[in-house]
């Protein structure tokens, strides 16, 4: 994973690793995942949109966004994953970004949450999982539950 860390003049290259590492850490902690994949129009093979990866989580489907942005995600970045999450019955969605997020971003994700659980995490956290050597899917079910009963969509966990 550090690897992507040295990866500034190839973006599409670090992007699509981080998503397979990511995707392949999921696995590596027992998590059902569908790879990411992209979802084509019928008629032209367009495509309609990309998706990062799906866990289940609690027996819940999640679509993971995965973004290295060297800036904060603002609300641009983030609309797309959200517009992606609604748009299907009974899912909810994880934001894994490189960096942190803006206000507007986690005020948007607090009000979502009357909808629809989302909440964000950071590529930081998760190096951080990694080094203490704790449990991923611990990890993002006391992320889930801050932001169903404590309405936190972004309580970052570095310890």
């Amino acid at each position: 994973m550090f690897v992507l860390f040295t990866m500034d003049e190839k973006p599409q290259e670090r992007g699509r690793l981080l998503e397979g590492m990511l995707n392949d850490l999921f696995r590596a902690y027992g998590i059902h995942v569908q790879d990411n994949f992209v979802r084509r129009s019928p008629d032209s093979s367009a495509a309609l949109e990309q998706i990062d990866g799906v866990i289940e989580l609690n027996g819940t489907i999640h679509l993971v966004e995965m973004k290295w942005l060297k800036d904060p995600v603002g609300v641009g970045d983030f609309a797309s994953h959200l517009i992606r999450v609604m748009s299907r019955a009974d899912a909810s969605g994880i934001f894994i970004s490189s960096s942190r997020y803006t206000e507007a971003v986690i005020e948007q994700c607090a009000d979502f949450l009357n909808h629809r659980t989302n909440f964000l995490c950071t590529l930081k956290e998760i190096v951080s999982l990694l080094s203490r050597q704790a449990d991923l899917a611990d990890f993002l079910k006391a992320k889930s539950q801050a932001a169903i009963v404590g309405k936190q969509p972004f309580l970052e966990i570095l310890s």
